[in-house]
């Protein structure tokens, strides 16, 4: 973890002030934020999500009291799909503060019955419901789904992670306080789509897409078990095609906690066999990529060479004007 150094670590000391200026013209720090500093070897080696973690802190660390992350940042800190990483830290703050943003801080200017306000990682952020809904409304149809499967996902939490399942009820309980009639609708819309069992953007979007081009609805995370009894949980099935589909990312077999301890060259071998074995139960499979997923063109004649039927007559009606 990179350390944030400050002016304020030692207040009383008039040369602090200068020590930390010549060292930044040494090459030795870098200003992240006005008088807020760290390593330079140190910031050289991490990627672009913990050096805006960083600049997050520095934001707190400069504040004059506790802020209250929020928007993307609050959807960053909780762990939520985005499309890009957010181009500033953004902070709530109630409405008619005067409060204005600056200096790399985007300051949302809110009602205090729109947001609740948690204790989460050592920051004080908006709720995750209530981040959601907010991030549902911002990005584009396939994001926003992608964001609201993490919040509904399944999946078992660990304790240390501080979530805790959501229902599709309670988001919708949160989506109801919306003042706006449209922002309502929109919202809803997203959330009648989105589906707890898809667990990562790409199976998100994925869905998305297959749905504006009129493919059937596939069942997702379906468990197939081969003649040993071993069973294999599969992103995307479709019972009438006996097809499997599965969105492979690149973190699957670069990122550790993917890995499991595994080498990637190991963790390709164990792919290519549980592909085998789900093979031998007599199903079909097809696989793709982030690039494919983000591509009508690509998926589309990805699946059709599969054998899955395309109606684009007959999509659900709810994407009609996602």
């Amino acid at each position: 973890m990179t350390s944030i150094i400050s002016i304020a670590d030692h207040p009383l000391d008039e040369a602090w002030p200068r020590q930390l200026a010549r060292r930044t013209e040494r090459g030795e720090l870098i200003r992240i934020r006005l008088g807020c500093y760290v390593d330079a070897s140190n910031w050289r080696g991490l990627d672009e999500e913990a050096r805006y973690r960083v600049r997050v802190d520095a934001v707190r660390r400069t504040a004059r009291r506790e802020p209250v992350f929020g928007g993307e940042t609050a959807g960053l800190l909780w762990g939520m799909p985005r499309p890009a990483l957010p181009a500033k830290v953004e902070v709530v703050v109630p409405v008619a503060t005067g409060r204005r943003s600056a200096n790399g801080v985007n300051r949302l200017a809110r009602y205090p019955d729109e947001f609740t306000v948690v204790t989460f990682g050592g920051r004080h952020v908006t709720g995750k419901v209530a981040t959601a809904v907010e991030l549902a409304l911002r990005y584009d149809f396939p994001w926003a789904v992608s964001v609201m499967d993490r919040l509904l996902n399944q999946k078992p939490l660990p304790p240390e992670s501080g979530s805790r399942p959501v229902t599709k009820e309670e988001v919708g309980s949160r989506i109801a306080l919306l003042s706006s009639a449209p922002k309502r609708r929109q919202a809803m819309r997203v959330l009648e789509f989105a589906d707890g069992r898809a667990m990562y953007p790409g199976e998100s979007l994925s869905g998305v897409l297959m749905a504006r081009l009129g493919f059937p609805a596939p069942e997702l995370q379906h468990e197939v078990t081969d003649h040993t009894g071993r069973s294999a949980w599969v992103d995307f099935y479709w019972k009438e095609q006996r097809l499997v589909g599965e969105f492979d990312g690149r973190a699957k077999y670069l990122k550790p906690e993917y890995l499991r301890g595994l080498t990637t060259a190991q963790a390709v071998i164990e792919e290519k066999l549980r592909e085998d074995r789900i093979r031998s139960t007599g199903l079909n499979m097809v696989r793709w990529d982030w690039s494919t997923a983000v591509s009508p063109p690509k998926l589309k004649a990805l699946l059709l060479q599969a054998g899955l039927p395309c109606n684009p007559t007959g999509r659900r009606r709810r994407l009609s004007t996602a």
